[in-house]
């Protein structure tokens, strides 16, 4: 793959060529903004291609456009994308619609429940897009079979009778590629497909995707932040930023000798449960419209120079690769050093807890056909200890968070906060207890009120749980929140769907943290963002636990994240601790076949990519 699409010699016929695709948004009385500007790719087939980079550096926005997609707003202002001898971009919908999405392109969304009918069984779904709406019962009841045997679907004949909603989210990503599959395309679109499954689900996943491949001859575009599992699923990886591709080459050479800083950059925010380090976020974000002149990254990059900024950049060959960098030939990599993790410390305390969960029993469902969620789990958290909490999707993680809470009242087992006993329900709790165990939710968004301000957002648990603030320093204690979680003082009266994803994450932590909790549950809080912007939450975490001394139970399916965070772990399985102990011994030495799974099954970047960087 070359800057200009074109394929390097010996490489297969491609099946999908982009070549300058330039696309942005109309504003009234105004040019449109600029999105994704002069962008080439080229899929070869039978290839998987990976496209990376931060939320808002146009990587959606890219693939929908190749394949003639306009969203509202949207306008494709230059650019050919070629499957084979079609040009998509100068077909109308109609015939998009008719003779290419679904029969020659699939396309998989990140939310797999967006793309299956709650209304019809998945056999239905399945049938109609084999028979391309004309049902023959027979055939398609046969094919429906093979489509879900395929994708890996336990007991197909049973689960052509089921709905979306019985199926686990692996299971319903895995319904979600059946249908994209169903009229055998030659390219296949997956917009972050793997994005809060679990490790080994995602592993799943993967390898059925890898198998696919080489089984049917599929051609693959993989969007995902995900570089350590671009790196293992791919065969060749694009770095988008601002619009633009800032780096190419193979998936193995891009991840283990990045030649732009901002690849160097993302590889340094991606945790490692085998090499435990400080996580580095990059400072600021990307900007909203691509960039006309000088280097669109300069702003955050720590290599910049003058002359960065004074005239367009162009992809420039370092050995392998591809890089949009007038430094590239003279960034000299060395070692690199990140800050050691202190967390071993807390974990060998030997003070009394602050938290205690006692032989905890949970179900869901009514007596008598209850599942049992959580079977007889005990652990201690300590002051300003931090407490992982892995396993698997199901494995009971955020139910026992919820009974902690006093969300989901046990029917056997008890939780105890500084030795005393807390009531089964929030409400049955005194006020000051509410506020001193917080709990923030994987979702912002379904845990932020839409129609209230950040303002309104703070003032109640301050007026709640902050009785030495008087109305007159709300605006102050406001303040004073908004600058622990490194937000400004303008965003104060903005509504929360006026933030990024990462910002209403952090205005999640400073309501929680607004009560000066003793204990804070976390839920999955940085499964839905980026590396960047979840390393900085984390780092974020770590600060406000130390200021506040605070302490910690974070739940995770990702075994990087909490090997940075936590000092000790419980490793789930089927709603039973299966392993506990510190994070040092446990990462390194498990000794439960459920743990070394877990472990194994986590897509881990080349070795020289996490110990190299680029210098000034």
């Amino acid at each position: 793959m070359t800057a200009n699409g074109a394929l390097a010699p010996g490489r297969p016929e491609p099946a999908l060529v982009v070549e300058g695709l330039t696309v942005g948004y109309a504003r009234r009385n105004r040019p449109p903004s600029i999105v994704v500007k002069d962008l080439s790719l080229t899929v070869p087939a039978g290839a998987i291609v990976g496209l990376a980079g931060e939320s808002g550096c146009g990587k959606s926005t890219a693939v929908l456009a190749a394949l003639g997609y306009r969203a509202r707003g949207a306008q494709i202002g230059a650019g050919k994308s070629w499957l084979g001898s079609d040009d998509l971009l100068s077909l109308p919908t109609k015939r998009l619609r008719r003779d290419f999405w679904g029969p020659r392109i699939g396309y998989i969304a990140q939310d797999a429940s967006s793309g299956l009918s709650p209304a019809l069984t998945v056999g239905f779904q399945l049938a109609e897009a084999m028979s391309e709406g004309r049902r023959r019962p027979g055939v398609a009841s046969a094919r429906v079979i093979e489509g879900l045997v395929r994708v890996g679907i336990p007991d197909p004949h049973a689960a052509v009778h089921r709905y979306a909603h019985e199926f686990s989210g692996g299971q319903r990503q895995r319904i979600a590629l059946a249908l994209a599959m169903a009229r055998s395309p030659c390219v296949l679109v997956l917009d972050e497909p793997t994005t809060g499954l679990d490790v080994t689900t995602q592993a799943r996943l993967c390898s059925m995707l890898r198998d696919l491949v080489t089984d049917t001859g599929v051609s693959m575009v993989f969007v995902s932040h995900d570089l350590a599992l671009l790196s293992k699923i791919a065969d060749r990886l694009a770095v988008m930023y601002a619009g633009q591709i800032v780096e190419e080459g193979s998936a193995e050479d891009v991840a283990a000798s990045p030649a732009h800083p901002y690849t160097s950059a993302l590889i340094a925010a991606v945790p490692d449960p085998r090499r435990p380090r400080r996580l580095a976020g990059i400072p600021g974000a990307p900007p909203r419209n691509s960039v006309d002149v000088g280097c669109a990254f300069a702003p955050r990059c720590v290599h910049a120079v003058n002359a960065c900024m004074d005239s367009s950049i162009e992809l420039m060959r370092t050995g392998s690769q591809l890089a949009r960098c007038i430094r590239v030939d003279e960034l000299v990599r060395r070692p690199y050093s990140p800050a050691p993790l202190s967390l071993a410390a807390v974990a060998g305390s030997s003070a009394a807890p602050v938290l205690e969960v006692r032989d905890l029993w949970c179900a869901h469902g009514a007596r008598g056909s209850e599942l049992i969620a959580v079977r007889g789990v005990s652990f201690r958290v300590r002051p300003g200890e931090t407490l992982g909490i892995v396993g698997e999707s199901g494995s009971g993680k955020s139910t026992i968070l919820r009974a902690i809470v006093g969300l989901h009242e046990p029917y056997e087992g008890s939780v105890l906060l500084r030795g005393q006993e807390l009531a089964g329900r929030a409400l049955q709790r005194p006020r000051a207890v509410r506020g001193d165990v917080q709990l923030v939710f994987q979702d912002p968004d379904s845990s932020l009120n839409p129609r209230q301000s950040v303002r309104d957002i703070l003032v109640r648990p301050l007026r709640l749980f902050r009785d030495d603030i008087s109305r007159r320093a709300e605006t102050d204690a406001i303040a004073e929140l908004l600058a622990t979680v490194e937000l400004p003082r303008q965003v104060m009266n903005r509504y929360p769907a006026e933030l990024s994803g990462g910002q209403r994450q952090r205005l999640a932590l400073a309501r929680a943290f607004a009560s000066r909790p003793s204990v804070l549950l976390c839920d999955e809080v940085t499964s839905a963002l980026d590396v960047s912007v979840q390393a900085a939450i984390i780092e974020l975490l770590r600060d406000l636990a130390d200021t506040f001394h605070t302490s910690l139970v974070f739940v995770s399916h990702d075994l990087g994240v909490v090997r940075s965070v936590a000092g000790v772990a419980i490793v789930m399985q089927d709603g039973e601790v299966c392993e506990e102990g510190p994070t040092d011994e446990l990462f390194e030495a498990p000794r439960h076949e459920y743990s070394r799974s877990l472990l194994a099954a986590v897509p881990a970047l080349p070795r020289t990519a996490a110990s190299a960087t680029p210098a000034s």
